[in-house]
């Protein structure tokens, strides 16, 4: 089975339905009429796609023999996931004290 990242095939099918989806319901939101109503079926027709794909699997769950033969731990994990968690917070709190301390002044030209 063809892997990106670890990820199958299904997750960029997926992925590229929606986008266009997006997409298509952009530009029918700014049509004139009825046909700016489109985009309510075209995101549940991506919706129903959604559902078909995920229920309907094509390969079996169940892993191979040999995929159980070598497996690799990842001890780090605790480690990076605190400093993951330590950055976004510093990110929230940075937007945060932008938010107020910069945003609220108005900007004066001097003439």
């Amino acid at each position: 089975m063809a892997r990106v990242l670890g990820i199958g095939v299904g997750l960029f099918v997926l992925a590229f339905f929606w986008a266009l989806a997006v997409i298509v319901a952009l530009l029918l939101s700014r049509a004139k009429g009825a046909a700016s109503y489109g985009s309510f079926g075209v995101i549940a027709a991506v919706g129903l796609l959604t559902v078909i794909l995920v229920f309907i699997p094509r390969e079996p769950q169940s892993p191979d023999e040999d995929e159980d033969a070598f497996k690799i731990y990842d001890y780090t994990i605790v480690y990076r996931t605190c400093l993951l968690v330590a950055c976004a917070l510093c990110l929230i709190g940075g937007f945060v004290v932008y938010v107020i301390g910069h945003l609220p002044n108005p900007y004066e030209p001097n003439l």
